[in-house]
């Protein structure tokens, strides 16, 4: 399963912190950038089709709309920080058609996490700090160009899934959209994703559902509606078949956990 997580894709200066003793994550994109600190041990991340390991000290530093997973064999204790374009939008720019040939880079300047630890409002603070990451990740990697027709056009996909998943879009739809023949649409999912246009589409919306049931009071079946599923019976299914679990489930641990919190 690949996740396109919806509430991380930012664009108002926003930053998600995360702290994780052996992070195993699945596959998954967003539209932000996404900063990964080893803190101890070792941890695996794949990025696109490559795989990176992280150690000690170390730091990877994965650019929007890249798929990426994280595992943990041994022990990890790591550092997340995704955080929003804007805040090196000229960096962002630059890189948007490039691949970094290695996006693991020593972190010798520890400060940076610590100031990004400290919660600050400050953006120009934020914005110094996340542009001397980009830089020292910089000085580390050369950069390739991207393939025309390869790993951006899932960015492509995703985006037209966000703007139109309420709707009964199909390959056909994306095609048109793209400029593509929908069989080359469908193959290009099927062997960079490992799935379907119709699976990825309903895991694009119960991610986004995910996020209505733990931020929104909204009834489940508005949610579901919200989301694209005319059929309440419809969207259960589905949300089950992705998470395991059944929406209100989903909801009642959501807030035992933020209560705890």
């Amino acid at each position: 399963m690949v996740i396109y997580e919806t509430n991380r894709s930012f664009f108002n200066y926003e930053i998600y912190k995360q702290y994780d003793e052996n992070l195993n994550f699945a596959m998954h994109f967003h539209n932000s950038f996404e900063l990964l600190y080893v803190c101890s041990g070792k941890i695996s991340v794949t990025v696109d089709t490559k795989d990176y390991d992280v150690r000690k000290g170390e730091a990877i530093l994965i650019l929007p709309n890249r798929l990426h997973s994280y595992r943990t064999d041994e022990h990890s204790r790591t550092s997340l920080y995704i955080f929003s374009n804007n805040l090196i939008k000229s960096f962002y720019q630059e890189t948007i058609d490039k691949n970094p040939i290695n996006p693991v880079f020593v972190l010798s300047e520890t400060q940076l996490i610590e100031e990004l630890d400290k919660d600050s409002e400050d953006i120009y603070l934020l914005k110094s700090v996340f542009y001397r990451i980009a830089y020292l990740f910089s000085r580390n990697t050369g950069f390739s160009e991207r393939s025309s027709k390869s790993l951006e056009n899932y960015g492509k996909i995703l985006d037209f899934i966000s703007k139109n998943y309420t709707e009964n879009i199909t390959a056909i739809d994306v095609a048109r959209e793209l400029g593509y023949d929908h069989r080359y649409v469908t193959a290009l999912i099927k062997k960079g994703l490992q799935t379907t246009f119709r699976a990825l589409l309903n895991e694009y919306r119960i991610s986004n559902a995910q996020y209505l049931l733990t931020t929104e009071s909204k009834s489940i079946s508005q949610i579901a509606h919200e989301c694209g599923y005319e059929s309440l019976c419809s969207f259960n299914r589905n949300f089950k078949e992705i998470t395991g679990t059944t929406p209100m489930i989903f909801r009642n641990n959501a807030k035992k956990v933020k209560k705890h919190m």
